[in-house]
């Protein structure tokens, strides 16, 4: 986590109270703020300088914007508390909603994709301007901060939502770049490129968001977990003395709860209060280094 986030973090008081729901909040807030302001910039010099490549791009803002909403109200009900009908609570929303974003980025690289190829097909001249390359850095910039700092928050409560939502920030960043750099080819008569590039950033952004649907949908559907935590939960079990096997780890995470169920076996001859108790102490012992996860130890006898 860099300097940037934690002083957000800080000032904004970011861990008081429900700590995963004001990281979605803020960052759903932030992209809202700034990507309306970048939509309008956009917009106004792509119309201005009849640039298809420029107004794909504004729209592709404004389409964060949207996305942004849906990432709010996503946060809103994963924050709720587990029912009767939802005992490990609601946190699965979140990956729900990384899916939604993921669709829309691809429908919006669809119709990128559809006026980049109109726009090749009937290449028009575009005017080039020192005062747009100006505002378009400007931009970029003030989307790498969003991308950062949501990333950031993302890694911190491990939110696929926020990554998902980061690599939206990422993609406009990049597909800006891609416009500064047709505006530059367009001063030596190469108008077909704002065709191309739109084309580009329309491929581009297809690929994120399928991308992000194999990710959130890995999980939703039961993904195995990595084998660094299955070995540093046998590790852990194993530390516990009397443990002669650790074996049957299962890993379900349900966003923000993360239920992990072990089987050990220990002497044949222990008694069951002490079996007890050395199950018990294995849970404390995985819960207090791996944070956020929920162990359940089922003791079977040696042999």
């Amino acid at each position: 986590m860099n300097e940037l986030t934690k002083n957000v973090i800080s000032r904004f008081r970011l861990d008081s109270g429900d700590r995963r729901k004001n990281y979605g909040y803020f960052a759903g807030g932030l992209s809202i703020f700034s990507n309306l302001i970048i939509f309008g910039i956009k917009f106004f010099f792509g119309v201005a300088v009849n640039s298809i490549a420029l107004v794909a791009d504004a729209i592709h803002s404004l389409s964060d914007v949207a996305t942004s909403l849906i990432l709010i109200v996503g946060f809103g009900m994963a924050a709720k508390p587990p029912d009767k009908n939802h005992p490990f609570g609601h946190g699965r929303v979140e990956r729900i909603v990384s899916i939604v974003i993921a669709c829309m980025l691809i429908v919006v690289g669809i119709e990128f994709f559809i006026n980049g190829i109109n726009r090749l097909r009937n290449p028009v001249p575009v005017e080039f301007r020192w005062i747009i390359i100006i505002m378009l850095l400007l931009t970029i910039i003030a989307k790498a901060i969003s991308s950062i700092i949501t990333f950031d928050l993302g890694k911190l409560i491990d939110s696929s939502a926020l990554k998902a939502d980061a690599w939206h920030h990422a993609t406009d960043a990049i597909s800006t770049i891609l416009v500064i750099i047709g505006f530059i080819l367009y001063r030596f008569g190469l108008y077909y490129i704002d065709g191309v590039i739109a084309i580009i950033i329309a491929l581009f952004i297809a690929y994120t968001g399928i991308a992000i649907i194999f990710e959130s949908g890995s999980i939703l559907v039961g993904e195995a977990p990595s084998p660094e935590i299955t070995e540093r939960i046998k590790e852990l079990a194993l530390s516990c003395g009397g443990v002669t096997d650790v074996h049957h780890i299962h890993v379900h995470d349900y966003g923000g709860v993360t239920e992990v169920t072990v089987h050990i076996r220990l002497r044949a001859d222990m008694h069951l209060d002490a079996a007890h108790a050395k199950a018990t102490e294995v849970e404390q012992c995985i819960k207090e280094h791996i944070k956020g996860v929920e162990v359940t130890v089922h003791a079977e006898p040696a042999g």
